[in-house]
């Protein structure tokens, strides 16, 4: 009896707790994104979907730092100017809300248990700091720990949103064999390159000399591969003549579309990216490859198509821009 007594006051404390968390825990109402913060002040809407002040603010403050490096002087130069960080930070909220838009479409949800996990991960991340060093340190990022938090959902969702919809069992994107033998012929490159990296812009202008003169000396008829076991800094072409196989979408830089721009075995001018300089060569399919590899292509495959989807959703949705947009400058954000 005493067994079952404690039993059923650990179900009531156990009820009551849950109940607590869900009342402390902010609803989400018409116009909040899959993930959301209590901030109910809406600077835009985009798709179905609010961006609130705080979540903004981070992106803005972060971009703008990004291109500045804390230099304000960097604002003075022509062409630098607000309009190109919020051109900058709606590139990325885009993005962002393309998998909101998804996630609800397709009915993917942080389950009880990616929650607690992120809960976590927040916990970990404030062990050795005191509550108060802990927020100082999180605001040099403009964050707060409920931002820290949306931050940390927002990316387990966006994993969710991509691992169900290419997942077999879901059936959205499908690419059966003969889907992948026609991407193969029309929508996959094999490439290799010479990749020469640099740290600094005095190394940039010294690796652009030096790609230059090897470009030079394969128009000259020297061999490619030679050339690319001598200089190339990538690694992972290393002794391997099989370059990379890819599709649309795999890269999305200047190294995939020039390899697309190609001809099988004609050979770029020079081309930058991130990355570093490239010297890229197109390469022919071969069907010895194809069929070692066939379910890592088709997997391939089945991720191109997946940013395909992506691409679509987000062509397709709709700003709108609030009067607390309007009025954001360089400045708006500086003092808070």
């Amino acid at each position: 009896m005493k067994k079952t007594l404690r039993l059923l006051c650990l179900l009531i404390v156990c009820t009551m707790t849950l109940a607590l968390f869900t009342a402390c825990a902010p609803r989400r109402k018409a116009g909040d994104p899959p993930v959301f913060t209590s901030d109910r002040r809406v600077v835009m809407k985009i798709g179905d979907y609010n961006v609130s002040y705080d979540f903004y603010r981070f992106l803005f403050m972060n971009s703008k730092n990004y291109f500045d490096n804390g230099d304000e002087n960097y604002w003075k130069q022509e062409g630098n100017d607000v309009n190109k960080v919020k051109e900058y930070v709606l590139n990325s909220l885009l993005e962002i809300y393309t998998y909101f838009t998804l996630a609800d479409r397709y009915d993917v949800k942080l389950s009880n248990a990616d929650i607690r996990e992120i809960e976590a991960e927040l916990e970990n991340a404030k062990s050795g700091y005191s509550d108060d060093e802990f927020k100082k340190e999180i605001a040099t990022a403009y964050l707060t720990e409920e931002l820290y938090l949306f931050s940390l959902k927002t990316q387990k969702l966006k994993y969710l949103v991509y691992s169900e919809l290419i997942s077999e069992s879901a059936g959205i994107i499908k690419v059966d064999d003969a889907t992948l033998e026609k991407a193969l012929e029309e929508d996959f490159a094999r490439a290799t390159h010479i990749l020469f990296t640099y740290d600094n812009d005095i190394e940039k202008e010294k690796q652009k000399a030096l790609a230059e003169s090897v470009l030079e000396r394969l128009k000259n008829g020297e061999d490619f591969e030679k050339l690319k076991e001598e200089y190339s800094d990538d690694n992972a072409l290393k002794n391997n003549t099989d370059g990379y196989y890819f599709t649309h979408g795999e890269f999305r830089n200047m190294f995939e579309y020039a390899a697309f721009e190609l001809e099988v075995g004609e050979i770029s001018e020079i081309v930058t990216t991130d990355v570093g300089i490239h010297i890229v060569k197109r390469l022919p399919i071969e069907e010895e490859y194809v069929n070692k590899h066939y379910e890592q292509l088709r997997t391939q495959c089945i991720t191109a198509k997946f940013y395909d989807l992506v691409n679509a959703v987000q062509k397709g949705l709709k700003v709108e821009y609030k009067d607390e947009y309007k009025d954001i400058k360089l400045d708006t954000f500086n003092e808070e």
